[in-house]
């Protein structure tokens, strides 16, 4: 017979999931409805322009360190010590604006980072939006550690729709400035409805007494391995990205930004399934159902392996035709890079599976290592492969590094860390 227990495991899952899914299908539609609209409007370089900057954010944002990651986790497992954790973190990422606006400015001064509009302007535009990001993680994070993650993907919902309707309105103008200055004023108020909806549902206050230097200190400790790894993630996606902008012209930049942002869609939808599961994984951890959690890697992965199969063997048939109908590019070289990254992304969605077990096992550590040693790789072989096959080869790059590394590595090691736990646990 089936507890009430389980059964309302069961729901609040469908829920998050379910939720998670009406997050990712109104993103999906934007992103969809949207970026061929902004590349009329804005034009190959402005778009481009538009698409780096988009990309640098996410770079800087990775100097989060790791700690909301890490957060879920110790909230879930150290519940006395949430007050003076949330407080730690949140406070700590003020100190990350004030670095964030110089740091982006020196990028621009050197030329790393391109850009034909106001520097100083879009530096502090990028270093709010930096900030934001990360507070939007923490915010979430939140609602993680509880278990309750659809009434965050319900907020963001109604984020996502007002700022792709603004967006459009605005593009007409053609300025990349505008555009980032509407993304922060839209994310203002919606991280301030995420803390005032968190706040009512766990029981928490900001205030700077309740800050503390030790707690900052042992968070960092704890989620260094969490930030290794998203440092790995960021150099292999969007360190590519800008390293690109040096060597194509505009239209070929912004086909790739193009393939990139179509399958975005396919790649955080078919990865929700595993996303969504953090906080129960952590929590049978917690209880040691070692067991329990080989069963539930084997069907997850499973699930996500059919699913995948049948939407990446279905864009194998019709997808390079339903992206050149997309995004009004058709040549030989949008449909190579189209293909390659095709299978870059199945490949990149089953390896999610043995990511999000790990980093809710905080089993990260050696994952870590080996996902910089292929990031680095990656940005290597991308050099090397862009002058012999052109831009397919920037992607063909990225996808021998990770096939050879990570892809292979990350469930072998979750596999033999699981059963040594139950071998630990029967003895």
């Amino acid at each position: 017979m089936i507890s009430l227990h389980s059964l309302q495991k069961h729901s609040r899952y469908l829920l998050n999931l379910g939720s998670t899914f009406g997050s990712q299908a109104v993103t999906a539609l934007t992103i969809l409805v949207l970026t061929p609209l902004l590349v009329q409007r804005l034009g190959e370089g402005a778009y481009s322009t538009y698409g780096v900057l988009l990309n640098l954010i996410l770079v800087v944002s990775v100097f989060d360190f790791g700690l909301n990651t890490g957060l879920v986790h110790r909230l879930i497992q150290e519940p006395a010590q949430r007050n003076n954790l949330l407080n730690a973190v949140f406070f700590f990422y003020f100190f990350i604006l004030l670095l964030a606006a110089p740091i982006i400015y020196f990028l621009f001064s050197i030329g790393w980072v391109v850009s034909a509009e106001h520097q100083a302007l879009l530096a502090i535009l990028l270093a709010g939006l930096v900030v934001q990001n990360i507070l939007s993680s923490f915010a979430e994070a939140i609602f993680q550690s509880i278990n309750k993650v659809y009434l965050s993907k319900w907020i963001r919902i109604g984020r996502t729709l007002l700022e792709a309707g603004l967006l459009y309105v605005l593009s007409a103008e053609g300025s990349v400035s505008l555009l980032l200055t509407t993304s922060f004023i839209v994310n203002v108020f919606f991280i301030l409805v995420l803390l005032r909806v968190a706040g009512r549902k766990l029981s928490f206050t900001f205030h700077w007494k309740f800050f503390k230097w030790k707690v900052l200190r042992s968070q960092l400790q704890y989620s260094f391995w969490y930030f290794q790894s998203m440092l790995a993630t960021v150099i292999t996606y969007n360190i590519q990205i800008l390293l690109l902008q040096h060597y194509l012209s505009a239209a070929q930049l912004t086909v790739f930004l193009l393939v990139f942002r179509f399958f975005e869609v396919f790649r955080l939808g078919l990865t929700n399934f595993t996303a969504v599961l953090f906080p129960s994984i952590s929590a049978m951890q917690a209880q040691q159902n070692w067991k329990g959690l080989r069963e539930q890697f084997r069907t997850v992965f499973t699930r996500v392996l059919g699913l995948s199969l049948i939407t990446f063997g279905l864009l194998g048939w019709k997808g390079d035709a339903i992206f050149s109908w997309w995004s009004h590019y058709h040549s030989a070289e949008s449909i190579a890079v189209f293909r390659v990254y095709t299978l870059y992304v199945f490949l990149l969605i089953l390896d999610h599976v043995s990511v999000v077990f790990l980093s809710a096992l905080k089993y990260n550590r050696t994952p870590s290592m080996v996902s910089t040693f292929q990031s680095t790789a990656s940005l290597l072989l991308t050099g090397f492969l862009f002058t012999q096959w052109g831009l397919p080869g920037a992607v063909w790059a990225s996808l021998l590094a990770f096939a050879t590394t990570s892809l292979i590595f990350n469930p072998a090691y979750l596999l033999y860390r699981l059963r040594k736990e139950t071998g630990s646990l029967l003895n």
